[in-house]
């Protein structure tokens, strides 16, 4: 087919012509992008943080997992109509989809905000020598986890109404590797929007590392020793990097839709957030069960922690499940 071969041509029962430059193992590594995640990487993720005992997470992380999920099950629905080729799929299901994927730059870029934001405030308290803990901020928590969701569904209901008024623009060849809806004030609307919330994301981070570096260099000019753990401004640094590609890719696909790369390298978000989150030293440790931690580890955990607890004033205290400090 035509849009398979990268040509521009008119589709069937005037349907909007083919945009998107892709081929046949592009589309493939489009779907193995957006599935392998959803169906197994991701759901391993959120598993071991909710289900062992040896790993906490704040909930922002795991509605990030959460929310990358979802995108790649909407990514998978003409795959489990079998109509990821061939001929258009019906227009009930091509406006489905193209409502789901539609919401999800106001999904991603909402929820990858409200982590960042997250880890600004609890590097902000360390700093300042205060706890940072969610039964102080009750509305706050569940505004951070519910803002993703309510971007979520003006972005469905936008699409939804404009698919509906109307249905010839409605379809799959246009863009390649899912149904979209053709309307330029809609997609440069949604692309802005999130470009806007990726902005501030980007903001937070750099905020971020300016706490940082301020509060490592009074440790050094006071000659005092702040413990804490350095993965965190990595997953910082490595987010933030992510942040700037995934921003600079959302402007790129309006001002060069006939690329692949935008839709190719978007897709690879999942991914990204399982290298970068999903590596760390105590998730690994559950991943290699038969490896145990030595008394020397543990008690080495030990006194970092209560040296930490002196540093900011805080009484060492046995932590609780339901209350313990998580890591973002």
């Amino acid at each position: 087919m035509s849009a398979v071969n990268g040509t521009n041509s008119t589709l069937n029962n005037d349907l909007p012509v083919n945009i998107v430059r892709g081929t046949h193992s592009q589309l493939v590594l489009f779907l193995v992008l957006n599935m392998w995640p959803s169906h197994f990487g991701l759901l391993v993720l959120v598993g071991i943080v909710i289900l062992s005992k040896r790993v906490t997470r704040h909930p922002t992380f795991v509605n990030l997992c959460v929310v990358f999920i979802i995108t790649g099950l909407s990514s998978s629905l003409l795959v489990y109509a079998g109509k990821t080729t061939g001929p258009e799929p019906s227009r009930i299901l091509c406006l489905l989809q193209a409502s789901l994927l539609y919401g999800m730059p106001g999904l991603t870029s909402t929820a990858a905000l409200m982590l960042v934001l997250q880890m600004f405030f609890t590097v902000r308290a360390s700093s300042q020598g205060l706890p940072n803990n969610d039964e102080d901020h009750f509305f706050r928590l569940w505004g951070m986890l519910a803002a993703p969701y309510l971007a979520y569904l003006v972005g469905i209901l936008a699409t939804a109404a404009v698919g509906a008024a109307n249905p010839e623009h409605v379809s799959r060849n246009r863009r390649f590797f899912y149904c979209s809806v053709e309307s330029l004030p809609l997609t440069n609307t949604l692309t802005v929007a999130s470009a806007i919330i990726l902005f501030t994301a980007l903001v937070a981070v750099v905020w971020t590392m300016v706490i940082l570096y301020r509060r490592l260099s009074r440790s050094k000019q006071e000659r005092s020793q702040w413990t804490m753990d350095l993965s965190l401004p990595i997953r910082i640094m490595g987010f933030g990097v992510y942040i700037i590609i995934a921003m600079s890719l959302s402007l790129l696909s309006v001002k060069s839709p006939s690329s692949p790369v935008p839709d190719l390298v978007i897709a690879s978000a999942a991914t990204v957030v399982i290298l970068i989150f999903g590596t760390q030293r105590d998730i690994l440790g559950v991943l290699c069960f038969w490896k145990r931690p030595s008394p020397q580890e543990n008690q080495i955990r030990v006194d970092l922690k209560m040296e930490f607890d002196r540093e900011v004033d805080i009484p060492p205290k046995v932590p609780e499940k339901d209350h313990r400090n998580y890591q973002v």
